[in-house]
This record gives structure tokens, C-alpha cells and sequence, in this order.
């Protein structure tokens, strides 16, 4: 066998083990994809099951305590907001610090330096580093306000959450199971969900490479046809010409 057919043999190999890797693959997601949707599709079931009953029953104090779990739904969230705003306050604090450490270096070298020319070569570097501290300063503003906005927003939502709780309570207590297990079914069908498209998402990419395997065998095989037919008209037109002499 020739260099170039051996080159190919060892690309068919290739391509054929790609090909088994991808349809194992493609199988293997393919079934943890159904077991997904036969889950998302019973935790549905469940869910339009044990909400529409609980909320026949109390269709009364569920309509009445909805306004205060609304924004218990939006606490966490906005809890989340405070700790990220707080700790790019402290972040910009620090940025500020260290700005102003710098410019008490320049000036600590500056007058260490007993060289007669040294202002004129320290001038221009603590102006820039005096910028720098200004910069730090306006962001660090910026921060201190956000972070003065989100705790101004986790203030309102408990004093309205107090307020509705104050007027509503034994509403919310009756309640409360029905929008806990809501919930908690509801983040389930979104994990579900996630999951189906993640997994969706691996199929197609299997099924890409299985496709990309099958278009290189093919080429491989237009390939070996087309040096096929070369050989054998060489070996036609040698034969006529060993004919005519």
C-alpha cells in the first residue's frame, strides 16, 4: 500500500472511532434527556395538581397575603444587591487608601532627596498620582451611594413586608404552605428546564461531530474513486501505447 494510502486508511480508522464515540454519546444523552422531560413532565403534573387544590381552598387568604410574598420573592435578591454593594464600597475604600499611601511616598522621597533638581522631577509624577487619588475618590462616591440605594431598598421591603404582615397575618400563615411549596416546585421545573437545554445542547454537538465524521469519510472516499480512475486511465493509455510500438 502506498504513503497516501496509508494516510487514509489511518483517517478512515479515525473518523470510524469518532463516529462510535459520538452515537455512544448521542445515545447516552439522549436517554438522560427523556429521564429529564419524563421528570420535568411529573413534577408539572404535580404542580398543576397540589397548587390548583390548596388554592381552591383558599383561594381567600392566598388572593390577600400575595402582595407580601411578592416581595418576600424579591428579598433575597435585593439582600444579594446590599452584600455585592458593600463590598464594592469596601473595594473602592481600599482603592483610595492605597492611592493616598502613594502620594505620602512621593512626598516622603521628595523630601528625602537632597538632589537640587529633584521637585522638578517628582512634580509631575505626584500631580498624576494626585489624579489617580481623585479618580479613586469619585468612584469610591459612586460606591458609597449604591451601596446607601440598596440598603435604602432592603429598608422599604421590610417595612412593607412588616405593614402587609401586621394587616394580613393570619392570611399569610394559611397561606404560606401554598407559595413555600409553589416555589419550591417552580425552582424545580427551572432546574429541570435548564438541565433539558444543557442537555439539548450536548445531543446536537454530538450529532455535529458525527455529521463532520461522515462528510471527511466522504471526502476520503471521493478522494480514493478519484485516484482510482486516475490509475486506471494511466494504465489504459500505457497499454495503448505499448499497443502502437
Amino acid at each position: 500500500m502506498t504513503e497516501g494510502g496509508d494516510d487514509q486508511l489511518v483517517s478512515i480508522r479515525k473518523q470510524l472511532e469518532n463516529l462510535n464515540d459520538a452515537t455512544d454519546d448521542i445515545n447516552s444523552y439522549e436517554m438522560k434527556l427523556e429521564s429529564v422531560k419524563r421528570q420535568f413532565c411529573e413534577t408539572q403534573l404535580m404542580f398543576n395538581k397540589e397548587i390548583s387544590g390548596i388554592a381552591k381552598k383558599l383561594a381567600k387568604q392566598i388572593s390577600k397575603s400575595r402582595p407580601f410574598f411578592e416581595l418576600k420573592s424579591r428579598e433575597t435578591e435585593i439582600r444579594k444587591f446590599v452584600q455585592q454593594a458593600a463590598a464594592e464600597f469596601e473595594r473602592q475604600k481600599t482603592a483610595v487608601e492605597m492611592a493616598r499611601e502613594q502620594v505620602q511616598l512621593l512626598h516622603q522621597s521628595l523630601n528625602n532627596n537632597l538632589e537640587s533638581d529633584a521637585e522638578k522631577h517628582y512634580v509631575d509624577v505626584i500631580e498624576q498620582q494626585l489624579d489617580l487619588v481623585r479618580e479613586a475618590e469619585d468612584e469610591c462616591l459612586k460606591a458609597e451611594k449604591m451601596h446607601a440605594a440598596r440598603v435604602r431598598d432592603l429598608l422599604q421591603l421590610e417595612m412593607a413586608m412588616k405593614k402587609l404582615s401586621q394587616e394580613h397575618g393570619s392570611s399569610i400563615k394559611k397561606a404560606r404552605p401554598y407559595y413555600e411549596r409553589k416555589e419550591v416546585l417552580t425552582r424545580t421545573m427551572n432546574s429541570q428546564l435548564e438541565l433539558m437545554s444543557i442537555l439539548e445542547s450536548e445531543v446536537q454537538e454530538r450529532k455535529d461531530r458525527y455529521s463532520d465524521s461522515m462528510r471527511v469519510l466522504e471526502q476520503i472516499s471521493d478522494q480514493i474513486h478519484q485516484e482510482r480512475s486516475s490509475q486506471s486511465s494511466l494504465a489504459q493509455s500505457s497499454d495503448a501505447d505499448s499497443d502502437s510500438s
